[in-house]
């Protein structure tokens, strides 16, 4: 196994707590915001389109579109609300020959990570999820390759695997992030088994594109939805019955344009309390002008 060294950026124990938001969403959610901090082309750190939170919101797992991932811990007041990050570990992802994930191969896009803590990841450009054992993503361990369904030759460039999740049965679900025309609703496609097979559709609504996903406790399909308005990022949650060919939505939570930055990874925690909480990232494609966050909104059950 060839080893890697970790991203130089000082980040044995670097706290960002500045840029702490609070908003009142749809509905009377509570909405927090946390800056990630700037970011930084050279070494990879910024660009999050995936992300994993632990199952006490505590630790987090933040994935970025140029094929690394950072590791850190979601700091909280006496009342569990969001205040801070801090970035423990961050450092490139290694493809199958040992090598660190580099050019068109290193759009990564979704991550999911399964209860014995192996991680998975979809990537856009070469349609593809690989996956690794436990924290070997972050200390050099080589991706192994899953089967690819047929279908994901023909998605289109740059909007294909953005949402991946895990049930608790332990499938992987994915969807491709555009379906071809509006009229024409999203396959979700499932793996177990060794196999993938579309197991149901969801409806098309205009301009609104998948772009991340997870189950809750409870075992339902939720997902994360982007709208880019020409001027703004608008988001949005729904929750799935994954029953019959087209799975209705219910919508949990929605933001106007410029409430939050761009969106598209999700995860999901219940609280000491009982409440379910949605957390997200935001990609800023490594713009200066635009957000690099993490959102937390208090979902209903």
């Amino acid at each position: 196994m060839r080893r890697r060294s970790q991203l130089g950026l000082s980040l044995a124990a670097l706290a960002l707590c500045a840029g702490l938001a609070l908003a009142a969403g749809q509905g009377g959610q509570r909405v927090v915001s946390v800056s990630l901090g700037s970011s930084d082309a050279e070494t990879r750190f910024g660009g999050f389109s995936g992300l994993e939170v632990s199952e006490d919101g505590i630790r987090f797992w933040a994935l970025s579109d140029r094929a690394a991932l950072a590791e850190g811990r979601l700091l909280r007041d006496a009342a569990g609300s969001l205040t801070g990050v801090e970035i423990t570990t961050h450092s490139r992802l290694t493809d199958p020959d040992g090598h660190p994930v580099n050019g068109y191969e290193s759009d990564a896009e979704g991550l999911a990570r399964r209860d014995d803590g192996r991680f998975f990841v979809s990537f856009e450009g070469y349609h593809r999820i690989w996956t690794w054992r436990g924290d070997d993503i972050l200390h050099g361990g080589e991706a192994a390759w899953l089967p690819r369904h047929p279908d994901f030759k023909t998605f289109q460039n740059n909007s294909a695997l953005e949402a991946l999740a895990i049930a608790p049965d332990g499938a992987l679900y994915t969807l491709p992030e555009r379906s071809g025309s509006y009229a024409t609703p999203f396959p979700v496609y499932r793996y177990a088994e060794g196999a993938w097979q579309v197991v149901g559709h969801i409806e098309r609504e205009g301009e609104w594109l998948p772009v991340g996903a997870d189950f809750d406790d409870r075992g339902r399909l939720t997902l994360l939805w982007r709208h880019f308005t020409g001027y703004g990022f608008s988001s949005r949650i729904t929750r799935h019955d994954m029953t019959g060919n087209l799975w209705p939505g219910q919508e949990l939570y929605r933001s106007g344009p410029l409430t939050h930055g761009n969106l598209e990874g999700l995860s999901l925690w219940r609280d000491a309390r009982g409440r379910l909480r949605a957390v997200m990232v935001s990609d800023d494609n490594f713009k200066g002008y635009q957000r690099s966050e993490i959102v937390e909104v208090q979902l209903s059950d």
